[in-house]
């Protein structure tokens, strides 16, 4: 009988500020291991020169950004470590550090250069586009019980799971279709309902 591939992960022992930091570890499962999203700094950015002040549009802009593409909408970051910083510039000091490749996240603003980004428990700061991809990235979600495993199917319907996968696993979505979405995990892939993961809006669908 063919078994089903699980994700799992373990948290670090230590400082529980820092115990989500993970890094890969082949063992006999595929391991999909979540990564403390954001580190606080323990003091502040130097800060050379008075800043200029940020745009004060507002909270959230919605329609058309300065690049063409529609705001908000999802992305992914690029790098394994992203500062995200008060203001779009160099010069604002840093509030918050991403310190996950892959990590979807939403873009609410746009400046010049910067976009005002949102992770998943609600965090926003600006980084500069490059720092951003439009690869589309999901991470999974779960009902906040310990432990608890969502299931991935062969196709766009309930049936026998082909993984399970844990809190805050990321994976790249292919397409979305109808309540459905089809994601991929290394070498495994299967179709998990959209509202188990955090990357895609209520309707949207699009394949890759």
């Amino acid at each position: 009988m063919k078994q089903t591939t699980a994700l799992t992960t373990r948290p670090l022992a230590g400082n529980k500020h820092l115990m989500r930091f993970a890094y890969l570890q082949p063992e006999r499962f595929l391991m999909i291991r979540p990564v403390l999203i954001l580190l606080a700094l323990l003091f502040s950015s130097p800060v050379l020169a008075e800043p200029a002040a940020a745009p004060k549009p507002a909270a959230e802009q919605s329609g058309v950004g300065v690049s063409g593409l529609p705001i908000p909408r999802f992305v992914s970051i690029t790098a394994a470590r992203v500062n995200l910083r008060m203001g779009p510039g160099r010069q604002y000091p840093i509030s918050w550090i991403l310190q996950r490749r892959h990590l979807p996240v939403e873009i609410v603003e746009e400046f010049e250069h910067w976009r005002k980004i949102r992770e998943g428990s609600g965090e926003v700061g600006w980084v500069h586009k490059t720092m951003l991809s439009g690869k589309r990235m999901g991470m999974v979600i779960t009902n906040g019980k310990t432990g608890e495993l969502m299931p991935a199917y062969a196709k766009a319907e309930v049936g026998k799971p082909v993984l399970m996968a844990e809190a805050e696993a990321i994976g790249e979505i292919s397409q979305c279709q109808g309540d459905w979405c089809a994601i991929r995990f290394g070498d495994s892939e299967g179709w998990m309902p959209r509202d188990t993961l955090w990357g895609v809006y209520p309707g949207e669908e699009f394949e890759e």
